[in-house]
């Protein structure tokens, strides 16, 4: 998947500045490379924790939902680029939410 289809898939998934405790520091506008392929296109950094909440699509076309605290990442769902863009438009409040409460 190259950046032209990867916008094209998360053009109608809003991602707002903040939500909950967290931050937007990425979108799908502007990925980061990773090293070894894919790209980071999500991600949410806590207020006052060292808690990130990121997505990723690998190398395999697949996203990866994880989060990522004091350096430690915990997986939380792998599924396709599509089916990614359905899950944050219906429940990124709520996952970031579910994280928040966790700490």
């Amino acid at each position: 998947m190259n950046h032209e289809q990867l916008l094209q898939t998360m053009q109608h998934t809003p991602f707002p500045e903040r939500m909950a405790g967290f931050e937007r520091t990425r979108s799908p506008q502007d990925p980061q490379p990773l090293a070894g392929g894919g790209w980071l296109i999500v991600e949410y950094k806590h207020l006052s924790e060292d808690v990130r909440f990121q997505v990723l699509i690998e190398q395999t076309g697949e996203a990866a939902l994880q989060v990522q605290q004091d350096g430690h990442v915990t997986p939380l769902q792998r599924m396709s680029v599509e089916e990614a863009g359905h899950v944050l438009r219906r429940d990124l409040l709520m996952i970031l939410e579910e994280i928040e409460d966790e700490l």
